[in-house]
């Protein structure tokens, strides 16, 4: 059949408005023969907001099989309301071929309704934030949403493709599947949080987090996030050189305690300074950085180079702050570190010079 003799029977199955529409479109000879020999799909075709040259690409992905007859009327009844994603027509194309085409597919048309770009959306689904379900359109993972939830995070669901809702009812969105979490707006966070969830000390710092914004959860951000992780380690950290320096203490009164009377008198004045340095590193009145805090947490007898820093500095120091002392003595540590690595590294590269080297043949001499 001739273009004309399709173009007569989609006449004949529209209104004249709509076969002017159909007209000014300007389909292929391909696209009007599909047309005219599938009658549901021709007020579609003459409604839709994709331009032809976007209808005639899904119709050549339908020839080679990447999508069916369904997915395309589909996508073309999408295109009605919105057609968002047709500027991810060409995406769509290439990595439709190449990757898993549910996955592909789902973010294609998920793309059209949400305000995540469609590569955004598929490299959510190879991370695991994302997920295509059954009804062909893109959700949040449920492990995910569930986690966001319990942080206070609002989200939004649909039951109905394209009908946006927030969510009241958790549980029934959870174990319902005509439910979908929406990825909408917040894939960053939710990449992020997705990551931060398999960490060993998530639950942990999902309390901290809680605890620490409380009803302003929803103002969380990517870098909010990473800004909250950094404080609640470098706590973490405080903590535990806090523990780290009373530990030493302890064992230096002990010590002390087994010393003649003489002794303990001669070391009053080490007793109430070392008492002063681990009083001053049971509290949050310093600010260091993590590698910092990392070198002292690791340093031997750091109750003793603080107290030798401290006694070192207070010489030339009349007020002098132990903010100073745990700065300098971090310095020290840092250098002596640096010179470790150095060597080891000069060790090895040694070895491997000697390892490159031919072995010359031993020279055997006359008896």
């Amino acid at each position: 059949m001739t273009r004309e003799d399709n173009m007569q029977i989609i006449s004949n199955l529209l209104s004249p408005e709509a076969v002017r529409r159909m007209v000014e479109k300007n389909y292929s000879d391909n696209v009007i023969k599909y047309i005219s020999g599938y009658a549901p799909a021709a007020e579609t075709f003459s409604n839709t907001k994709y331009k032809a040259d976007t209808v005639d690409k899904l119709m050549g992905l339908m020839k080679e099989g990447l999508i069916d007859s369904y997915d395309m009327i589909e996508l073309m009844e999408d295109s009605v309301s919105h057609s968002k994603n047709e500027q991810y027509i060409g995406r769509f194309v290439n990595t439709v071929t190449n990757e898993n085409h549910h996955d592909t597919y789902a973010a294609f048309r998920t793309a059209n309704v949400a305000d995540v770009p469609y590569d955004y959306i598929l490299l959510g689904i190879h991370q695991g934030v994302y997920e295509a379900n059954n009804f062909g359109v893109v959700q949040m993972d449920k492990g995910l949403a569930k986690e966001m939830f319990d942080m206070g995070i609002s989200l939004m669901v649909c039951k109905e493709y394209d009908n946006y809702s927030d969510l009241l009812d958790f549980e029934t969105a959870y174990n319902e599947d005509n439910y979908t979490f929406v990825p909408v707006q917040r894939y960053r966070l939710a990449s992020a949080i997705n990551d931060l969830r398999h960490e060993p000390d998530w639950s942990d710092f999902k309390d901290y987090l809680k605890a620490q914004l409380g009803d302003n959860m929803d103002k969380l951000t990517p870098y909010i996030l990473n800004d909250m992780r950094n404080k609640y380690h470098a706590e973490l950290s405080m903590n535990s050189l806090a523990d780290k320096v009373a530990d030493e203490y302890d064992r230096f009164i002990m010590d002390i305690k087994q010393q003649p009377a003489d002794r303990i008198v001669e070391a009053a004045y080490e007793i109430v300074q070392k008492d002063d340095i681990r009083e001053y590193c049971s509290g949050t009145d310093y600010v260091l950085s993590q590698q910092e805090l990392d070198d002292l947490l690791a340093a031997d007898n750091l109750l003793d180079r603080l107290y030798d820093k401290w006694d070192e500095l207070s010489e030339v120091h009349s007020l002098y702050d132990m903010d100073i002392m745990l700065e300098e003595t971090a310095s020290d540590l840092k250098a002596e570190r640096l010179e470790r690595e150095r060597k080891a590294e000069m060790s090895e590269s040694k070895l491997d010079d000697l390892a490159d080297k031919p072995h010359k043949p031993m020279k055997h001499g006359r008896r």
